[in-house]
């Protein structure tokens, strides 16, 4: 695995780059003392331990901002390389927040985000460690909010940029669904939060996932994206990647018989779409979901509605989770699971069955040290609707139909 963080490697006035005032290297047009700035170094030798959480713990929840934590050798012994009071270290000046953070694997990356604390540890033995921990681009997303406006009526992908754009990402580090849902031309009222405003687009109003990806990007799936399963990759059985641990539930906690979805006009809310399942009622009690979102129509609010109904009234047997130990992979498989981002379709076949599963990835977890990487995906059943002659989507009355 490899540790690269962003430091600007000019920033203590050691070696030759180019420094204001100085009768040597501050000489303009100089050919040795050329300009600095922030470059990512490979930190990998002092690295003790990398832990990495991107997702989402259930299939209902919203995307979280993913983080990372990297635990650094900085004993004096080795040099105290991330000590910001070390004015020896090639990193002096440089240990700040906001560097960026990459980590990658067989030329793979895992992760991509920055630095929000320096915390460090030190005990009378004379260990001594760094741990920088970084967010994502969605703590971005957290703090800007948008101005009073008018949307257009337009499909979920479009709303999605059009909002990037007003808080100011970068559209080459975009990565967005057309989407399926036609929203409506609503009021954004001053001061709304944008990450908020995009979760409400993306995973209530479509449905599909919003998060930074693996490369970090902002991603966005629809619902479409989110039932294909074009990965190929399978876990377990006779000729899937081996896996180390594998949970299962079969309970109430991902169930909703009785579901609500309003859509708006304008300033206000049009409607209320409702679908209930009385059989399930009868069985669980009642359960209930709300979902506000900006859908156009009548017509669209009910689909979503009874498309939850239909998904999620009976209580399923499935796969929550995987634990995957890299030592034990042929590196094809390695880099198989690598790539593997959230919102990507797998199958997996449960211990001691030979029934698979088709499971959308919502969780990445990632603990790795010099000796191991273990690697948790968290998992719901992949929300497919009826697909005419799939071997798994196409058993009559068990899968909904689609909308």
């Amino acid at each position: 695995m490899r540790v690269q963080i962003g430091f600007d490697l000019s920033a203590n006035g050691v070696g030759n780059f180019f420094t204001l005032d100085d009768a040597t290297k501050g000489v303009l047009d100089n050919t040795t003392y050329k300009l600095g700035g922030t470059v990512l170094v490979d930190v990998t030798n002092d690295v003790r331990k990398v832990s990495v959480r991107r997702g989402r713990s259930r299939t209902l929840e919203k995307f979280t901002a993913g983080n990372a934590t990297i635990t650094l050798d900085n004993m004096v012994a080795t040099g105290s390389k991330y000590d910001p009071t070390n004015a020896t270290s090639p990193y002096y000046g440089s240990i700040v927040p906001g560097k960026q953070i990459i980590i990658d694997h067989l030329d793979t990356q895992m992760y991509d985000g920055n630095v929000a604390d320096w915390n460090f540890s030190y005990d009378v033995s004379g260990n001594a460690v760094a741990e920088p921990s970084a967010v994502d681009g969605l703590t971005y997303l957290a703090q800007q909010t948008l101005s009073l406006g008018t949307a257009t009526s337009q499909l979920t992908g479009a709303r999605v940029n059009a909002i990037l754009n007003t808080a100011g990402w970068p559209a080459a580090q975009r990565s967005i669904a057309t989407g399926q849902a036609t929203l409506d031309a609503d009021v954004i009222p001053e001061g709304t939060n944008a990450l908020a405003y995009l979760q409400q687009v993306a995973d209530i109003s479509e449905p599909g996932a919003l998060f930074v990806d693996r490369l970090g990007q902002i991603a966005f799936k629809d619902r479409a994206q989110l039932q294909s399963y074009s990965t190929g990759v399978a876990f377990g059985g006779t000729a899937g990647i081996p896996y180390q641990g594998c949970e299962i539930v079969y309970g109430i906690e991902e169930m909703a018989n009785s579901v609500q979805v309003t859509y708006t006009a304008g300033t206000v809310v049009a409607g209320t779409a409702i679908a209930e399942d009385l059989t399930s009622q009868a069985a669980y009690g009642i359960i209930d979901k709300k979902y506000e979102s900006l859908l156009s129509t009548s017509t669209q609010a009910q689909a979503l509605a009874n498309w939850q109904v239909g998904l999620y009234a009976q209580p399923r047997y499935r796969v929550d989770s995987i634990a995957v130990n890299l030592a034990g992979l042929s590196t094809e498989q390695s880099v198989q699971v690598l790539a593997l981002d959230l919102g990507d379709v797998v199958q997996v076949t449960p211990p001691n069955s030979s029934a698979a599963q088709i499971v959308t990835v919502d969780g990445i977890e990632h603990e790795a040290d010099p000796g191991q990487h273990m690697i948790t995906f968290r998992m719901s059943e992949t929300t497919a609707a009826f697909i005419l002659n799939d071997a798994f989507f196409g058993t009559l009355d068990n899968n909904p139909l689609g909308f």
